[in-house]
């Protein structure tokens, strides 16, 4: 089940391009679009929907639309009350940071941090794109089998991925970067390539039939953002999909938190995820 949170916003008009492609690749064509109504009214809401069951019809997506009461309760506890689980559930982050923040302190922030169930969270750059960004990077950090949490948000693109490119960058510390020799580095680009390895057969296979084309690449750097956006404009990348644990989710600190400054700095749209698999 695909679930939409709609907050009525330019920004949500936005990430709801994503949410109808991502639907127009699942079978069944379904999406949930659920909206939670505050004090304040949205304007011409029925006009928003509208043009979002549009784009359904084009894409033939069946789209099941939800205005719920907020009444006094937390947009995230409303929607953590109405999502089950085995979900997967799209949302936006801000579209103007609030004190250097897209992601913290957000609806979308809350309902990944909760780990109730699969989130995708998007921060669209070039509204443009409509959903299609052709040119994926995914990077990896390390974690132990990180590529069925990948899949939940490449399978949502399917046959709109055609160009995926996976990046480990192997971060060390500053002062140990500032002394390894070219031995130890080309140790650690070995060590990174055989982590590699495995992540693409997996994702070759979750993403069958599909046809995309798949490079690699392994970094050692002491700075995994600015790599990850280097690399990015490197391959003219559309979309970053970030995932994301309670443990690298922004909390308290903002500045130098990673997701954080992907966020603000990437010249393509942004995805955070957390899967729940």
């Amino acid at each position: 089940m695909l679930v939409f949170a709609y907050d009525g916003s330019l920004n949500g008009d936005w990430v709801a391009h994503y949410a109808v492609r991502f639907a127009a690749n699942l079978s069944p064509r379904r999406l949930c679009l659920v909206h939670v109504r505050d004090a304040l009214p949205v304007p011409d809401l029925d006009g928003r929907l509208e043009r979002i069951a549009d784009e359904c019809r084009v894409l033939g997506v069946e789209l099941e639309t939800e205005l719920v009461e907020r009444a006094g309760r937390a947009v995230a506890d409303v929607l953590l009350g109405r999502v089950p689980a085995g979900a997967t559930l799209v949302a936006g982050t801000r579209a103007r940071p609030r004190n250097l923040a897209y992601l913290r302190g957000t609806v979308a922030a809350e309902l990944l941090a909760a780990g109730r169930f699969s989130v995708v969270a998007l921060r669209v750059v070039h509204p443009g794109v409509l959903g299609q960004p052709d040119r994926v990077l995914v990077p990896f950090s390390g974690r132990p089998s990180p590529a069925a949490s990948a899949l939940v948000p490449l399978g949502l693109l399917a046959g709109d991925l055609h160009h995926l490119h996976v990046l480990f960058v192997r971060e060390v510390s500053r002062v140990r970067y500032r002394v390894l020799t070219s031995e130890r580095v080309e140790h650690l680009v070995a060590e990174g390539r055989a982590y590699l390895g495995p992540i693409e057969a997996a994702l070759r296979a979750g993403l069958a039939p599909h046809r995309f084309e798949l490079d690699s690449s392994v970094v050692v750097s002491d700075d995994a953002p600015k790599e990850i956006l280097l690399h990015a404009a490197r391959v003219r990348a559309r979309l970053i999909c970030l995932g994301a644990s309670a443990r690298s989710l922004p909390q308290r600190l903002v500045y130098g938190n990673p997701i954080e400054q992907i966020l603000r700095e990437a010249l393509s749209d942004v995805a955070v995820y957390r899967s729940v698999v």
